[in-house]
């Protein structure tokens, strides 16, 4: 999930329109637009502060890395990194994760 849908759902979760944030906030319902389809990766600090407010999110959440992930996703992690390596070996196997590159012609002639 990235910040973009971040804010998206918080903003539908507290039943604003991207008019009403972009008011909240100074700003156009483009450019809130723009946040939200990741068009626009980089806040600025001042911007940042003001979303946070408005939409009741950790402004640490603008920092991290492009995708955030969900609490299922973090669970998925753990758990791997937490596995035998038979385990994870299986996990590879299932989600063909092999470490070996594929070459996309290669691959479209086995089909």
């Amino acid at each position: 999930m990235t910040i973009g849908d971040i804010i998206k759902n918080k903003r539908k979760a507290l039943r604003m329109t991207q008019e009403d944030l972009a008011k909240a906030v100074g700003t156009t319902k483009a450019t809130v637009c723009r946040w939200e389809s990741g068009n626009i990766k980089k806040i600025d600090a001042n911007r940042i502060q003001k979303v946070s407010n408005v939409l009741q999110l950790d402004p640490q959440l603008f920092f991290q890395r492009t995708e955030v992930l969900l609490p299922e996703e973090y669970d998925v992690i753990i758990a791997f990194r937490n596995a035998d390596n038979g385990t994870r070996s299986a996990v590879k196997k299932l989600l063909d994760l092999s470490g070996e590159e594929k070459t996309p012609a290669l691959d479209s002639l086995a089909e």
